[in-house]
């Protein structure tokens, strides 16, 4: 057998923890037979990352929340994705238009695409999955961004800016601020063609079982069609969409039933 790899040693030491709420270095060295000093130093640089956090009193050393989030997030975006395509797919049919579904990604500070249905002959624009989304200017980011704390908002920020992708881009922080102040009290985002010229998108936040906003749906359209429809009509049909993926992923509210999305 070939001698273990760095990335093979690691995932022993972590597997370890699977039944064990905590372990020390010994104990460690022992379970998966490895020298402690290679244990140290593998759970020095988890450490760092946040994928393992260390007792102050007793030195034990326990998953850390890095770990848990990274789980959470391969958790939720395959609950998101069985549970959304079939709602996707629905919407699209009946909206005639291209239907999306974002996750944020907390760690990263991140709004990225896990899947998209386009039923058009002719897609309105080339999308990549997991590709990050503009989030101050598409209706997918904006709409997640609004339910987040003003801290994150600002860290979200941080990474791009607010870049200028048309004309009608929002591009200082008061206007951004306002519009999500706006989203907050009518549930649902627009983009009117901020991220791209002739396309308008309108969005609504996805809720986990805790309430608390994991992703988004969406659907696109040329902006000369989205202009002539009825937006309270067109809002309703995406308010929907959201509230019945959130019901699958357990979110409840006494106000479900009346969102209930009809396919």
């Amino acid at each position: 057998m070939k001698p273990a790899t760095t990335v093979t040693k690691v995932c022993r030491i972590l597997a370890e923890f699977r039944n064990r709420p905590s372990l020390g270095v010994t104990d460690l060295a022992r379970r998966t037979e490895l020298l402690p000093s290679d244990v140290h130093r593998i759970l020095a640089a988890l450490k760092q990352f946040g994928y393992i956090e260390q007792d102050s009193d007793n030195k034990r050393y326990r998953v850390g929340s890095g770990l848990l989030r990274l789980g959470l997030t391969a958790f939720q975006q395959n609950v998101l994705h069985a549970n959304g395509g079939p709602i996707l797919r629905r919407l699209s049919r009946r909206l005639e238009a291209a239907a999306h579904l974002a996750m944020f990604d907390q760690r990263e500070c991140e709004v990225f695409l896990i899947d998209q249905v386009d039923l058009a002959c002719k897609p309105l624009f080339e999308v990549r999955l997991g590709a990050a989304e503009n989030v101050h200017a598409s209706a997918l980011g904006k709409t997640i961004m609004a339910s987040l704390d003003r801290a994150t908002i600002l860290r979200t920020l941080e990474r791009d800016g607010l870049k200028k992708s048309t004309g009608r881009t929002i591009t200082t922080l008061e206007a951004l601020e306002s519009e999500f102040q706006t989203i907050r009290q009518r549930g649902y985002a627009l983009d009117r063609e901020e991220c791209i010229d002739g396309a308008c998108c309108i969005a609504s936040a996805v809720r986990d079982c805790m309430g608390v906003v994991i992703g988004a749906i969406s659907a696109s359209m040329e902006a000369e069609r989205f202009y002539g429809l009825n937006q309270a009509r067109l809002a309703s049909q995406i308010t929907s969409a959201a509230a019945e993926l959130s019901s699958a992923l357990g979110y409840e509210t006494r106000k479900l039933s009346q969102f209930r999305y009809a396919g």
